[in-house]
């Protein structure tokens, strides 16, 4: 009834794993958003040259929640792919969750689509500063698949991606394989 990102604590006793407990810490509701692609089909995001279409994997979070310890207060960065029109455009949602010490919120969250192009699969990461990249695959029916990516300042508004995007790997052909897969298991991370 309630969009929401859920953290789970995980105890692992070593001694006895009997003892090792794994729970729902925080269901933390958040904006509302569009998780059904396509209906649930798994070939939804058009590219060009091929009838072919690729899976937008919008059922769960994508590779990899990133975990950052600033001292003072924790974070999460984390992404999933949503509709961001209702009518099967894909487009990333992102969230930055703190823990300042009494449990897990959601700080911001966004969702970037800023066109008419599909985005989805994301990785995102924070670096020393609060500055979070995000990474993911872009394509149309007008383009091949390509590399993407957007950034945001510790100073930007909440809630946006604002630096620009770029691209990091323009596509020179369609993925046509019957598994429908492109730009699995990508991660981004802070050199």
């Amino acid at each position: 009834p309630q969009d929401q990102v859920q953290v789970f604590a995980f105890h692992v006793d070593w001694v006895n794993t009997a003892n090792s407990t794994f729970t729902l810490a925080h269901a933390l509701p958040t904006a509302a958003f569009d998780a059904n692609m396509c209906n649930g089909s798994r070939t939804c995001i058009p590219q060009q040259g091929t009838t072919r279409k690729l899976d937008a994997i919008a059922d769960r979070g994508m590779y990899r929640l990133q975990y950052r310890n600033f001292g003072t207060y924790q974070t999460l960065v984390l992404n999933h792919t949503v509709d961001v029109n209702n009518a099967d455009r894909a487009g990333i949602r992102w969230y930055e969750l703190r823990n300042t010490g009494s449990g897990w919120s959601i700080y911001q969250q966004g969702s970037f689509s800023p066109d008419a192009t599909h985005r989805w699969m994301g990785s995102a990461a924070m670096n020393s500063k609060g500055e979070i990249a995000l990474g993911y695959p872009a394509s149309s029916s007008t383009m091949y698949p390509a590399i993407r990516y957007t950034g945001r300042l510790a100073s930007d508004p909440f809630g946006t991606m604002p630096q620009g995007e770029g691209t990091l790997h323009a596509g020179t052909g369609a993925q046509t394989s019957t598994s429908a897969r492109w730009g699995d298991y990508s991660m981004l991370a802070v050199d």
